[in-house]
């Protein structure tokens, strides 16, 4: 049972030790402290400042060219897909749907003239990676041009 050499241990002794107490945990602050002041480039600026400010969103406009009684319109989708052909680095929307229009308005309007009205708009849609030009009329594709 027990080893004969060592001294027989009281059952009062047998008991455990008492745990030091634990450190105390400050108490949680009731308050919250309120917050530095928002740094001086997150409010908002005078009106004259906000003004002299660029605008860097893109202005996202159709661009529009009359051409033999018909007008035709290249929407911001369109005019975006411009941007895969080749030349277009550096050149706006506008440019590259007005560069579009001066080398191709004339092709366009002469593949749907008889087909369509004079007066009806036509929307262009543009697939750079086949080269073509898909003249749409409401929700029908009424000519298709190579470019």
């Amino acid at each position: 049972m027990s080893d004969p050499e060592e001294p027989p241990i009281s059952p009062e002794a047998r008991e455990e030790p008492e745990a030091p107490p634990e450190a105390e945990v400050p108490p949680a602050p009731t308050r919250a402290e309120p917050l530095p002041p928002p740094p001086p480039s997150a409010v908002s600026a005078p009106p004259a400042l906000a003004r002299s400010r660029p605008d860097l969103e893109a202005d996202r406009r159709p661009v529009y060219r009359e051409c033999s009684g018909y007008r035709l319109r290249l929407d911001p989708p369109d005019l975006a897909r411009l941007r895969e052909l080749p030349g277009s680095r550096g050149k706006s929307d506008e440019e590259l749907g007005e560069a579009f229009f001066d080398g191709q308005a004339s092709r366009l309007a002469a593949s749907i003239a008889g087909d369509v009205p004079s007066s009806a708009e036509i929307r262009v849609v543009v697939d750079p990676y086949s080269r073509q030009a898909f003249l749409a009329l409401e929700n029908r594709i009424r000519g298709i041009v190579s470019f």
